[in-house]
């Protein structure tokens, strides 16, 4: 099961509920290119039969044109099942798809459109081959660079995009304001703010901490969710991290692997999003063993909004069946589709879901017990 240690019992009172804590390394690494070997092993969790409930409601069928990438520097489409690269913009969210591959050492993958470019700096967390975590460099000229956190092999055998947003600009966003130690990066990130978009809360910016509270901010009334989130996030050197968000407002910051400087250093909040309810979603029948969560958090469940599908919910397992649910016709994709997802102690995971609507879960390194101990739903989306 889900090892809830309460690291901090003032926190634990203040919300009621119990949570876990974490760590992680230090310093990002950016634009920095290193030849290596080979792919690292795909990570496999469990799975299980159960049932899911939410809200329902019809797939939203309202679709966008999107923007074939042109791949540069050795990058190439990685094929076998997967969608080209491409780009849309979705009221001022961007929405990558694809994945890509490379047998040279420039990290450099693509440039964006001009349409499709941040007004700031921002890195965004992708799925690298074997489930490993890695993230996107975005500059305002468009060049985006693959970052690793293990090793370059990682990204060069496989580079997922789907699922990866960011916002282009500030325009309608909130402003939020850091505590307990934690400030705004600065340049060349945005400050902390937020936005919400037909029932999405959509993050922006990066923030610091020289301290070791991991209560970072508190969101308004208006954007705070009525069920316990677990998103994730990209730290220090493409290091995993997942933000925790409560029904009254507090986000805490947690790492993986135990070495909280890695969120000291940096944590970006660029690509973090999360519903504020299960309204219009439609339950999942979960399978094989994987049943609901609970504690707080609310069934998985999946909706479509302006073409994009996006899951919410968390689930656990008691086999070792890795198939967890097998999505509706209406939300199932055309290609195969590779998200990052949070895991128990903030370890990473991903999603492989497949054009049957099978949807498999995987943990990095092979450690299936963080994938049936908890698999957090939220912040997952994908191009149909």
């Amino acid at each position: 099961m889900f090892d809830t240690q309460d690291q901090d019992n003032r926190r634990a009172g203040a919300r009621g509920l119990t949570r876990n804590n974490h760590g992680a390394p230090a310093r990002r690494l950016r634009r920095t290119a290193i030849g290596a070997v080979c792919a690292a092993a795909v990570a496999l969790p469990l799975a299980g039969a159960a049932t899911a409930q939410a809200a329902t409601s019809a797939p939203h069928t309202l679709t966008s044109s999107w923007t074939s990438l042109a791949l540069t520097n050795g990058w190439h489409d990685f094929g076998n099942g997967t969608a080209a690269p491409a780009v849309t913009n979705i009221s001022g969210i961007v929405h990558l798809r694809g994945a890509i591959a490379t047998a040279g050492t420039n990290a450099e993958a693509f440039i964006l459109p001009v349409g499709d470019r941040p007004a700031t700096e921002v890195n965004v967390p992708v799925d690298l081959s074997g489930a490993t975590a890695g993230e996107l460099d975005i500059l305002p000229s468009g060049v985006v660079d693959v970052i690793y956190e293990q090793t370059w092999s990682d990204a060069q055998s496989q580079t997922s995009l789907d699922g990866a947003t960011f916002a282009t600009s500030g325009s309608s966003f909130t402003k939020l304001t850091p505590q307990n130690g934690w400030t705004n990066y600065g340049p060349p990130y945005a400050s902390a703010t937020v936005r919400s978009i037909s029932g999405i809360v959509h993050l922006r910016g990066a923030i610091k901490t020289s301290g070791t509270d991991s209560l970072a901010f508190t969101l308004p009334a208006g954007f705070r969710p009525n069920h316990l989130v677990y998103v994730p996030v990209t730290q220090c050197s493409a290091n995993n991290g997942r933000l925790e968000i409560y029904p009254n407002g507090h986000v805490f910051v947690d790492t993986e692997g135990g070495t909280w400087s890695n969120a000291q250093c940096l944590t970006s909040l660029d690509g973090a999003w999360f519903a504020k309810s299960a309204s219009l979603y439609t339950p999942l029948t979960l399978q094989n063993g994987w049943a609901s969560y609970g504690s707080g958090t609310t069934s998985p469940a999946v909706r479509k909004i302006s073409g994009i599908v996006h899951l919410q919910g968390a689930m656990h397992a008691s086999g070792t069946n890795p198939q967890a649910f097998t999505l509706p016709t209406g939300f199932r994709p055309s290609h195969e589709v590779i998200v990052p997802v949070d895991m128990d102690l903030a370890n990473k995971g991903h999603l492989v879901i497949f054009p049957n609507g099978v949807v498999s879960v995987f943990a990095e390194g092979n450690i299936s017990s963080n994938a049936s101990s908890f698999t957090s739903l939220d912040g997952v989306s994908f191009a149909p």
